[in-house]
């Protein structure tokens, strides 16, 4: 997987290229063929195509976003062991929950920030007021309806040791800081500015290069009759998301519809299977496209373009060897997604670049507010996961980060 953030239904895209891309080592072309027969794309459905570009621009809240980020990396973080807590402190406990007097979760050099509530509803107030070098029996009542089901309806207690409060202080931005932390190599802010602007104005353009080939291969899609789905091979690859989201729930002590509601935000099985199903359809649709580009204009990659893709991997993902690419992809998945990449160069040297209407701004900010409230957000993930930049994977919140890695795993597995 590529080694990038993703949210918890992003892992369900990663999942799904992975497991639709495999198909065994035939010969170059079956899977290719396999795929171009669900549909006919015309050469007129993808000459001139329309599409407007990504902004290229960096803002002045995106440089100094960048400057706030450069000065909390180089906070300085201190130990508070006198100061009474106080809602929003970061604390640094030991702890031990027991229920029913049986040891259930213990932690040493623990990390909780005041106002979370880390170990429980109501857990926080319990601690506030007191001081390092305090022991508190804080006491937590689990709802029924909790999504660890091994302790749902029950009453936990935590012993809990106050060791420090930790202190954090954001530096100014200033010639000094700048000079310290890049050991010399720029001894100024105007410097160093015009560095965090080369870098923001780098990933920006990666980013538009990667929405705007994404929305050329859209607006391809859109104008093909697909005339059949591999239905077998899309029910396989539900159903083997299905085990492996149902083992990933097993192993958080919960149910299939509690980890779908909790994780992906669907408040049903049903509605769930529906998106896996949409899911899984959506990356078929792009698969059988490329494909059938790909055989019309003999755009299959070869040795050359394999062994470029492979270089691109390792440099995106930091990885230090080439055979460190084949614990993730299989074969045919490095060669869909290399050809991927030379149908996208194809579409791109023939697509027109056109300027956004009200309409088109109107639509933007409607998927924007609809990609916030999750939904329409799952789609295009899956949509743009099934490139070589879907198989990323890592997730900033720690309980996503566990459940992608487990769901994962079992998915690698297989």
């Amino acid at each position: 997987m590529r080694v990038k953030k993703i949210f918890a239904y992003g892992m369900v895209a990663v999942m799904c290229a992975g497991m639709m891309t495999g198909c065994g080592k035939n010969d170059t072309k079956t899977q290719f063929k396999t795929y171009s027969k669900c549909a006919t794309v015309d050469k007129a459905a993808y000459t001139d195509i329309e599409y407007v570009p990504e902004s290229r621009e960096v803002s002045q809240d995106e440089v100094d976003s960048a400057i706030d980020s450069f000065c909390s990396d180089n906070s300085e973080i201190t130990q508070d062991k006198t100061s009474a807590i106080k809602d929003g402190d970061k604390v640094n406990v030991d702890y031990v929950e027991t229920i029913s007097g049986t040891e259930k979760d213990s932690q040493t050099a623990y990390d909780i920030t005041i106002g979370s509530n880390t170990l429980g509803d109501g857990s926080d107030d319990q601690l506030i007021g007191s001081k390092p070098g305090d022991k508190k029996t804080v006491t937590v009542s689990y709802p029924d309806d909790y999504s660890d089901t091994t302790v749902a309806g029950l009453t936990a207690e935590f012993e809990v040791t106050i060791n420090y409060i930790s202190v954090t202080t954001v530096p100014e931005y200033t010639d000094d800081l700048v000079k310290k932390a890049s050991d010399g190599e720029y001894t100024n802010t105007t410097d160093y500015t015009a560095h965090l602007k080369e870098d923001l104005q780098a990933e920006k353009d990666k980013s538009a290069d990667k929405a705007d080939r994404e929305a050329v291969l859209k607006a391809v899609e859109e104008k093909v009759t697909f005339d059949k789905y591999p239905e077998d091979e899309i029910q396989s690859s539900v159903q083997s998301l299905v085990s492996n989201i149902r083992s990933a729930a097993e192993n958080y002590g919960t149910d299939f519809e509690t980890y779908a509601k909790y994780l992906m935000g669907y408040q049903d099985e049903a509605s769930f299977l529906e998106y896996l199903h949409t899911t899984v359809e959506s990356v078929m649709k792009e698969k059988i496209v490329v494909s059938c580009i790909a055989l019309d204009n003999d755009l299959l990659a070869d040795d050359s373009d394999i062994a470029d893709y492979r270089k691109t991997l390792m440099e995106e993902n930091n990885l230090e060897n080439d055979s460190d690419i084949d614990q993730y992809y299989s074969a045919d998945d490095i060669m869909f997604f290399a050809t991927e990449e030379n149908v996208l160069d194809f579409l791109m040297d023939r697509a027109v670049q056109t300027e956004a209407t009200a309409t088109d701004a109107e639509n933007t900010d409607e998927e924007t507010e609809a990609a916030s409230e999750g939904s329409t957000a799952e789609t295009t993930v899956a949509s743009e996961d099934s490139t070589a930049e879907t198989t990323e994977a890592a997730s900033e919140d720690s309980t996503d980060e566990a459940a992608a890695a487990d769901t994962t795993s079992s998915s690698e597995a297989e």
